[in-house]
């Protein structure tokens, strides 16, 4: 009992539920400045919850150089499987522009790293997406 009661309470929080929804949904490795970017939450905060993730099995990490990929863990039981499919059935306006966000953010990607916020098309990405 006591794992589910962890990582029910890491998903408690709605800003931790956020980042993992948003894995959960776009699938793919995204580095913390990209999730960051896309959820418009500093960087700091987005790596905290994903160390709070990845302490409860929810999501791992790929380290390439100096850089680390986070992604969703794949579900090892019947209740991860459900609880996926649960957070999947979540529909919210912030996360729907959160993904076309992150899509467009890591479209900045060069030679597969990411790149930094002050990335010149990114303030006009932002702009964009918010218009609409």
């Amino acid at each position: 009992m006591k794992r589910y009661e962890r990582i029910l309470k890491a998903l408690s929080e709605e800003k931790r539920l956020k980042v993992f929804a948003l894995l959960l949904h776009m699938g793919g490795e995204y580095y913390v400045c990209e999730i960051a970017d896309a959820l418009e939450e500093f960087h700091y905060n987005v790596s905290k919850y994903l160390k709070e993730l990845k302490m409860v099995d929810l999501v791992e990490e790929n380290r390439i150089g100096k850089g680390v990929l986070y992604s969703v863990k794949e579900p090892k039981d019947e209740f991860l499987k459900n609880l996926y499919d649960a957070i999947l059935s979540i529909k919210n306006e912030d996360l729907e522009k959160a993904k076309e966000l992150l899509k467009l953010r890591v479209s900045l990607r060069e030679e597969n790293k990411c790149v930094m916020r002050k990335h010149p098309k990114w303030e006009e990405i932002v702009k964009e997406v918010k218009i609409k």
